[in-house]
C-alpha cells in the first residue's frame, strides 16, 4: 500500500511541475513552445481554464497522498527513523582521564 501511494505521489509531483510550466506567465507561456500560440494549442478558450483546473486537482491529490504517506509512515505508533537510532547500553559515566601537562617538559643537558 505504501509503495502504491508513493508511486502516485511522485507521478502527481511531476504532473504539477509540468502543468505549472505550461501556464501562461506575464509574457508568454511554455505552451507556445509546442508550435504556434498557446491559444491555438488549447483551443479558443485558452489554457487558463484547463491549466488552472488541472493545477487545483493535482494539488488536492498531492495533499491527500502526502497525508496518506505521513499516516502510513507512522503506523502502529512507530516512527521508522527513531527505531534505527542506537541507544547506549549503559548510562554509567566515563572514568576520569589522566590530566595532560600544559606544556611538554624538556630536558636540558
Amino acid at each position: 500500500m505504501y509503495t502504491l501511494v508513493l508511486l502516485v505521489h511522485i507521478m502527481v509531483a511531476v504532473a504539477i511541475v509540468m502543468v505549472v510550466l505550461l501556464q501562461v506567465g506575464k509574457g508568454s507561456g511554455m505552451g507556445a513552445a509546442f508550435g504556434g500560440s498557446s491559444e491555438s494549442f488549447f483551443g479558443s478558450s485558452g489554457p487558463s481554464n484547463f491549466l488552472e483546473k488541472a493545477t487545483i486537482v493535482a494539488g488536492i491529490i498531492f495533499l491527500i497522498t502526502s497525508l496518506t504517506l505521513a499516516y502510513l509512515g507512522g503506523e502502529n505508533g512507530q516512527n521508522r527513523l527513531f527505531n534505527q537510532i542506537p541507544v547506549p547500553s549503559s548510562t554509567m559515566p566515563m572514568p576520569p582521564q589522566k590530566a595532560m601537562p600544559a606544556s611538554p617538559t624538556t630536558q636540558q643537558k
